[in-house]
């Protein structure tokens, strides 16, 4: 996997064939455990199914969601990897797919996943390259440090991360964001807040009392991904309407706040007071959440970041900080896109064939990490 340009060439390849619901061809998946005495975890390995050297390894740190590896976007990322010419290990995070926001499971996972892939022979020396997305980018980004320290990572690739509490929460429950100096919106992924509140709301001073909103609304999220149904579509009203008979006639209002019905966004005075109450309750309960208090003195490997334009659970402009915040102390580049999932793509002619252009760089560039 020398060449870059080749090695994202068949990545894209692998992600269009499996955007058809076809299986990527000489892809073998196996379902591994991996750890020590200490601790195991359950993974899962994507490799070429021919293999005649040592392969670069990567590890992919699924999001909080109930499907875990098997999440159709980590399947489709990892397979694509491993039809490049990747050794792909993706670590269970039971944690995570509980929907519990704690940071710290996911850090024990992506460093027993990356001591194993360092030690096993079919993989290539030098570390192995680290895959964040969403929720886990930030963790993945702050894992990087330490294990390239260690001679065990080599590089990270987050995708559609975040770097403010504060901006990412008030955009779950109000879909602005600040753009250019303007206040721009986008209608936001409910299942977002679903799992902010299920992990926060009960700790703001005051909400004590709201625990069973926090309990449906994490009911309402694992549903969400249990059954496959979208969040703001109204296929998802039925769900809530069976969920709320669990909340005490005085809360229900306040779960009608992070759960109105599909054809209304939640009320804006009382979504404008909650989400910075979230986010500091959230910054306190978790801090490494935050990179500025997950990062220690360390280097870092180099980063590579890309986010979808009109991503609906964390806005675009949460990666550009992320790029403006490391590029003094690493080798950072971020690429925003409308072609990937949640986006609306940029238009036809010329501007479609530059954002194609500009979208395949980034992509050689993430290639570049494997050395």
């Amino acid at each position: 996997m020398a060449n870059p340009t080749f090695d994202a060439l068949r990545y894209a390849q692998g992600w269009a064939r499996t955007a058809s619901g076809l299986p990527i061809r000489g892809v073998s998946t196996t379902d591994v455990t991996i750890g020590g005495p200490g601790e195991t975890l359950q993974a899962r390995r994507y490799r070429p199914a021919a293999r005649r050297r040592p392969l670069p390894g990567w590890v992919v740190l699924h999001g909080a969601t109930r499907p875990g590896a098997d999440h159709e976007a980590i399947v489709r990322l990892a397979a694509s990897v491993a039809s490049a010419g990747g050794d792909v290990l993706v670590p269970d995070v039971p944690e995570w797919r509980a929907l519990d926001l704690d940071p710290a499971p996911a850090r024990r996972a992506l460093r027993i996943a990356a001591e194993h892939m360092c030690g096993d022979p079919e993989v290539r020396p030098g570390g192995v390259v680290l895959m964040g997305l969403s929720f886990g980018c930030t963790q993945a980004i702050a894992a990087g440090a330490e294990l390239a320290a260690e001679g065990l990572a080599r590089g990270v690739f987050g995708y559609g991360g975040y770097h403010s509490l504060d901006d990412t929460v008030r955009f779950a429950l109000t879909g602005q964001f600040e753009w250019r100096r303007r206040t721009e919106y986008l209608r936001p992924d409910p299942y977002g807040r679903w799992v902010i509140a299920a992990n926060y709301l009960h700790r703001i001073p005051g909400c004590e009392g709201a625990r069973d909103v926090s309990r449906a609304l994490r009911r309402l999220a694992a549903m969400a991904g249990d059954h496959g149904f979208m969040s703001w579509e109204p296929s998802s009203d039925p769900y809530k309407d069976e969920v709320i008979e669990s909340v005490s006639a005085p809360n229900r209002e306040l779960f009608r706040v992070f759960a109105p019905n599909a054809a209304q966004d939640p009320e804006p005075g009382r979504a404008r007071e909650l989400a910075p109450l979230l986010a500091e309750v959230a910054r306190r309960v978790h801090p490494g959440l935050e990179l500025s208090r997950a990062l220690d003195g360390r280097p870092l490997p180099p980063i590579r970041l890309i986010h979808g334009r009109e991503d609906h659970l964390i806005p675009f402009t949460e990666t550009l900080a992320l790029e403006r915040y490391l590029r003094k102390r690493a080798d950072v580049s971020a690429t925003i896109t409308g072609l990937l999932a949640h986006s609306r793509g940029s238009g036809r002619g010329v501007a479609q064939v530059r954002e194609a252009a500009r979208f395949f760089g980034a992509l050689r560039g993430v290639m570049r990490l494997q050395g």
